[in-house]
C-alpha cells in the first residue's frame, strides 16, 4: 500500500491542538529512550503539519495486544471525551494497539469525539486502518512465534528460560543460565523431607513461617499451594528441575478478551520439550520417588484411583458471603477454620501471605448475629433513617450548587456560539457569490464541533446532579421490610431468600481489629438505593433449580452507598 502524502497547510491558519501517544512493550529489551524517540518523531511531524502539541500520554512496558492495564491509553481516551485536543499523533498505529479488534474501537472512539488520528506519514485513512489492523496483529504473532522458537532451541541446549524457580539464581549477562542458591536449596530439601515424613503442605508452610524463612514471593508467610501446587501450578514438590530435568511448554497463556486476565491452559503433548540438566539437581532420586509415591497415595485416597478432583456441589453460602471486609487493609475476609463449634473467618491477606497485620480470627456465627442485631436496631429506626437521608440530601444540594455554576457557564457559551453560527450562516446566505470562502466554512465547522462538546458537557453535569430526596413513605416502607427480614433471619438464618435480601440491603460489613477477648467492632454500610425503592428486597419465590443456577451471583448488583453505623 502506497504511503499517503502530506497535505499542504496554511501557516497563517490557527494551529489545531494535538496530543502525542507513545508506548513500548518490554522494559527488559527497550529503554526509556524509546518514548523520547517516538516523541521526537511526533514533534517533527507536528511542526510540518502546523499542529500545536498540548498534552502527551505514554505507556511504558505495556503490551499493545490488549487495552487492559494501560493507564496512558485510558487517560488519552478520557481526554478525547473531554475534547482536550483535536488531533492524536502516534509514530505508527501499532503504538495504539496490535489487536485487530481493539484498533478500530479506539479510532471509532476518537472519531465520535471529532479527534483525527495522524501518524508521521499523515492522517490515517480507513483503508490504512484496515490494513494496519491485520498487519499489526500478524507482526505480534510472528514475533511471539520467533521468540518461542528461539527459547525452544535454547531449552534443547540446557538453558532454562522463563520464571526463576525457588532454589536458583540467575547469572548476570548469561540469560538462561541458572546456578543453585545454597540457602534456598536447603529449604527445598527440608520441604521434601518433611513431606515424606507425613506432614501436610499446610503444616510444612506453618513451620517455615514460624522459622521466619522468606517465601518464594518474599512474603513472611508461606502459602501451602506454593509447596504442593494447584491447577496449572506445579509447586515445589512437583518441579522436575529439582532432579535435573527441565520440562518446557507444559502450559501456554491466553488473554480473556472480556476481562484482560491471563488464563493458563495445558499445551498439547507434542509441544513438550524435556532436557536433562544434571547440574541443576537439588533432590536425590530416592527422596523424589518417596515424595511422589506419597503424593499419589494421598491423591487416590482423596479423589479416587484416577487422582483427579471430581465435580462437586458449590459450597453453601453463609449470610455474610461476599460482604466481609478487613478494617485494616480493606481486603476480603474468608473462612479459615471449621470445627464443631462453627466456622471462623479472618483477613485473607493476613492468612495467606501475612501482608496484613490484622491476623485475628472471628466467630462467623457471632459476626452474623451482631450484624443482624445492628441492622434491626438502626435500619428500623425512622429517626436514624431520616438523619442519614438528610445527610444525603445535603450532599445532593452541595453537588447541585457546585454544578449549577458550571452548567450556567456552559449554557452561556453554548448560547453565544449559537448566535455566532446564526450570524455566519446569514452572511453566507445573503452573499451573492456562489462560492463560500474556505475560511468561513472552517470557522463554521469548528464552531459546530465546539457546540457539540458543550452540549455533551451540559448533559453530563445534569446527570451528576439528577438525584432526588428520600420520601418519608419510602423510609417507612423500607423500615418495615427490614423488620420483616430481621424476624425471618432469627427464625431461619440459613434461608437463601433472606440471605439475598440481606445482601440487597447491606453493601459491606467491615470488621475492625480488636484485642483478644474484647467485643467485636463492625461497621455496616447500607445501600441507600434499597431505601429509595430501587430494589425489591424479597423477590418472587424461585424453584430449587433457579436458586442453584444463581448460586454464583446471588444478589442484585447495585452500588453500595456510604450509610454507616459502627459499634
Amino acid at each position: 500500500m502506497a504511503t499517503p502524502k502530506l497535505k499542504l497547510v496554511d501557516r497563517d491558519a490557527p494551529a489545531l491542538r494535538a496530543a502525542v501517544y507513545a508506548r513500548f512493550s518490554d522494559e527488559r529489551n527497550q529503554k526509556e529512550s524509546s518514548i523520547d524517540d517516538q516523541n521526537a518523531v511526533c514533534d517533527a511531524y507536528a511542526r510540518r503539519a502546523n499542529l500545536k502539541i498540548v498534552v502527551r500520554f505514554d505507556d511504558k512496558g505495556k503490551s499493545g495486544g490488549s487495552m487492559f492495564d494501560r493507564p496512558g491509553l485510558r487517560d488519552l481516551m478520557d481526554a478525547a471525551s473531554r475534547r482536550d485536543f483535536d488531533v492524536l499523533i502516534v509514530e505508527a498505529t501499532d503504538r495504539l494497539s496490535r489487536n485487530r479488534a481493539d484498533l478500530p474501537a479506539i479510532v471509532e472512539h476518537l472519531n465520535f469525539h471529532n479527534v483525527k488520528l495522524h501518524t508521521q506519514h499523515g492522517e490515517v485513512s480507513d483503508e490504512q486502518l484496515a490494513f494496519d489492523g491485520i498487519s499489526n496483529r500478524g507482526y505480534s504473532k510472528r514475533l511471539a512465534e520467533r521468540v518461542k522458537r528461539g527459547h525452544d532451541g535454547q531449552a534443547r541446549k540446557g538453558f532454562v528460560h522463563g520464571s526463576l524457580a525457588y532454589g536458583y539464581d540467575t547469572v548476570k549477562h548469561n540469560p538462561g543460565v541458572r546456578v543453585i542458591n545454597a540457602d534456598e536449596a536447603k529449604v527445598v530439601v527440608r520441604i521434601f523431607a518433611e513431606y515424606v515424613s507425613g506432614k501436610s503442605p499446610r503444616e510444612i508452610a506453618d513451620g517455615l513461617t514460624r522459622d521466619a524463612i522468606a517465601s518464594p514471593s518474599g512474603a513472611k508467610r508461606w502459602n501451602f499451594q506454593c509447596i504442593v501446587g494447584g491447577e496449572h501450578k506445579r509447586g515445589i514438590i512437583r518441579n522436575e528441575l529439582y532432579i535435573g530435568v527441565y520440562v518446557k511448554n507444559r502450559y501456554f497463556n491466553i488473554k480473556n478478551p472480556g476481562t484482560g486476565k491471563t488464563i493458563t491452559r495445558p499445551a498439547e503433548a507434542d509441544e513438550l520439550i524435556t532436557t536433562l540438566v544434571p547440574d541443576q539437581r537439588i533432590i536425590d532420586q530416592e527422596l523424589w520417588d518417596a515424595a511422589h509415591a506419597l503424593r499419589k497415595a494421598r491423591s487416590s485416597a482423596k479423589f479416587g484411583k484416577s487422582g483427579y478432583m471430581r465435580a462437586s456441589v458449590p459450597r453453601k453460602q453463609h449470610l455474610l458471603s461476599g460482604l466481609l471486609c478487613c478494617g485494616e487493609c480493606n481486603g476480603p475476609m474468608s473462612i479459615t477454620a471449621s470445627s464443631r463449634k462453627g466456622q471462623r473467618v479472618s483477613c485473607s491477606a493476613a492468612y495467606n501471605t501475612g501482608s496484613c497485620k490484622h491476623g485475628k480470627t472471628y466467630d462467623l456465627g457471632k459476626l452474623a448475629a451482631f450484624a443482624v442485631e445492628n441492622m434491626d436496631e438502626h435500619l428500623t429506626n425512622p429517626e436514624f433513617l431520616k438523619e442519614r437521608a438528610a445527610e444525603k440530601v445535603r450532599d445532593y444540594a452541595r453537588l447541585e450548587k457546585e454544578n449549577s455554576g458550571a452548567r450556567r457557564e456552559a449554557e452561556k457559551k453554548f448560547d453565544r456560539l449559537t448566535i455566532k453560527i446564526a450570524k455566519l450562516v446569514r452572511m453566507t446566505v445573503d452573499d451573492d457569490q456562489d462560492d463560500v470562502p474556505e475560511e468561513v466554512r472552517d470557522q463554521l465547522k469548528a464552531m459546530h464541533t465546539e457546540r457539540k462538546g458543550l452540549a455533551t458537557r451540559i448533559e453530563l453535569i445534569k446527570a451528576e446532579s439528577n438525584d432526588t430526596a428520600l420520601h418519608p413513605q419510602a423510609i417507612k416502607a423500607f423500615a418495615k421490610s427490614v423488620e420483616t427480614l430481621a424476624t425471618k433471619l432469627k427464625r431461619h438464618p440459613d434461608d437463601d431468600e433472606c440471605r439475598i435480601a440481606f445482601g440487597n440491603i447491606i453493601g459491606s460489613v467491615v470488621v475492625h481489629p480488636t484485642a483478644n477477648g474484647e467485643p467485636y467492632d463492625i461497621s455496616l454500610y447500607a445501600r441507600l438505593s434499597a431505601i429509595m425503592g430501587g430494589i425489591d428486597l424479597f423477590s418472587a419465590p424461585r424453584t430449587t433449580k433457579e436458586i442453584v443456577a444463581a448460586q454464583g451471583y446471588p444478589r442484585v448488583s447495585v452500588p453500595a452507598d456510604t450509610m454507616k453505623r459502627s459499634h
